[in-house]
C-alpha cells in the first residue's frame, strides 16, 4: 500500500510502498477515504510535544470502510463506515471503565501519533477503538470527530460543569469556531479573540456576539465591559465565567486570568512548552479555576458524531489534497491561511499488495 511516511524530524513526508498492517484477533483493517490535517500533525513533524518512532504514519482524523476483521471481532461488519477513538491501552484501568481512554495507565499510543495512521491507503485499529459513522454523514467530515470536533465538545463540557452566561474564546481557528457553535447552542453569551480578521469575520457567522483582536491594546478592558453588560454585573465589570484558552502560550494564559472572573474557570486546550502566564497570587486571591482538557472521552466522541448527523455541528473545510500531495496539505494549515479543515482524500485500485 502507499503511505505518507515522516522519515526524520523537520523533514517532509515520503510517499512510499509499505505492507498493509497485519492485523491481531480483535483488530480491523480499515481501508481509508479520507484524513483531515490537523496542527498536532505539525508539532509531530517539527518535534514538539510527541516523538513517535521513525518512520511515521501520521493521520488521526481518518475515516474509512472495514475490509477486514480479526476472528474475535463482532462489533463491527465488513463494510462499515467508521471512525477510530484514537487512544489504545493494553489493560483497562479506572480511567478506560469510564471511557476516558485519554488518561488510560496502560496506553499503547494514540493513532496517527504515536501509532501508524490515516495517512495511507490503510490503517488498522482495535475494534473496540471503532465507532460507526451514522448513515448519510460525509466521512471526510465524521473523521474530524476523532480530534477536531471530540477536542471542541470535551472542553466546552469541561467548561460548563456548572452555569455559564458568559465565554470567551481565545484562538478561533478550526475547533474554536465548533466551540462558538456549541456555546451558541446553549444559549451562552460568547466572545471571540484571534489574531486574524478572517477568523473574527467567521467566529460571528458561528455565534459570536462579541471579537476582539489579539493585538488590541484595550483589548481585556473592553471584554471585561462586554461580560459584565451580558451578566448584569453591578459595579466594575469582572470578566466572563468562563474562557478556553486553544493557543496555550504564556501570553495567551496571562491574558485569558485578564478576561475571566473572580472564580471563573479557565480551561486549557492548546499545547505549547510554555509556562502559564498567571501569578500565584492572582489563582489564589481570585479563586480561579484552571482545567486541563485533552481530545475527549469515548461518549464525547459518540455525541460528535450524532451533532455531526443532526447538523448542530458544521465545521468549515477548506482544500482537499490527494494523498500524493500531503505535504502541500501540511504547508496549507502551517501558512495560517486556511479557513476551516484542510482534508487528505484517498484514492484505491483495490490491490492491497503484500503483507
Amino acid at each position: 500500500m502507499r503511505a505518507a511516511l515522516l522519515t526524520r524530524i523537520g523533514g517532509p513526508l515520503e510517499i512510499r510502498e509499505v505492507p498493509v498492517p497485519a492485523i491481531g484477533p480483535d483488530e480491523v483493517l480499515v481501508r481509508t477515504l479520507s484524513s483531515g490535517v490537523c496542527r498536532t500533525d505539525l508539532h509531530i513533524q517539527d518535534g514538539l510535544a510527541y516523538v513517535p518512532g521513525l518512520p511515521h504514519i501520521m493521520g488521526h482524523e481518518p475515516a474509512g470502510v472495514v475490509v477486514e476483521r480479526g476472528p474475535s471481532v463482532s462489533s463491527v461488519e465488513v463494510g462499515d463506515v467508521v471512525v477510530p477513538h484514537l487512544f489504545v491501552a493494553d489493560e483497562p484501568c479506572r480511567f478506560t471503565r469510564a471511557g476516558a481512554d485519554a488518561q488510560a495507565l496502560h496506553l499503547r499510543g494514540i493513532i496517527g501519533v504515536t501509532l501508524p495512521g490515516g495517512f495511507a491507503e490503510y490503517f488498522a485499529a482495535p475494534a473496540r477503538n471503532l465507532l460507526r459513522v451514522p448513515e448519510g454523514l460525509d466521512p471526510r467530515i465524521a473523521g474530524l470527530s476523532s480530534c477536531a470536533v471530540v477536542t471542541a465538545l470535551h472542553a466546552y463540557r469541561r467548561g460548563t460543569v456548572t452555569p455559564v452566561r458568559t465565554a470567551v474564546v481565545i484562538g478561533a481557528g478550526g475547533i474554536g469556531q465548533i466551540i462558538l457553535q456549541l456555546l451558541a447552542g446553549a444559549g451562552i453569551s460568547a466572545a471571540a479573540v484571534d489574531v486574524a480578521e478572517e477568523n473574527l469575520a467567521l467566529a460571528v457567522r458561528n455565534g459570536a456576539e462579541h471579537t476582539a483582536s489579539a493585538g488590541a491594546v484595550d483589548r481585556a478592558s473592553v471584554l471585561r465591559a462586554w461580560a459584565g453588560s451580558r451578566a448584569g454585573d453591578e459595579g466594575p465589570a469582572d470578566g466572563a465565567d468562563l474562557v478556553i484558552d486553544l493557543v496555550g502560550t504564556t501570553a495567551s494564559m496571562a491574558d485569558a486570568a485578564e478576561y475571566v472572573r473572580r472564580r471563573g474557570r479557565i480551561v486549557v486546550v492548546g499545547e505549547e512548552p510554555d509556562f502559564p502566564g498567571i501569578s500565584s497570587t492572582v489563582l489564589a486571591q481570585r479563586e480561579l479555576e484552571i482545567v486541563g482538557s485533552r481530545n475527549g472521552d469515548r461518549n464525547d466522541q459518540e455525541d460528535a458524531l450524532r451533532l455531526l448527523a443532526e447538523g448542530v455541528i458544521t465545521p468549515a473545510l477548506d482544500e482537499e489534497y490527494p494523498l500524493d500531495r500531503v505535504n502541500e496539505a501540511l504547508a496549507r494549515l502551517r501558512s495560517g491561511r486556511a479557513r476551516g479543515r484542510v482534508i487528505v482524500t484517498h484514492t484505491h485500485n483495490d490491490q492491497r499488495g503484500t503483507r
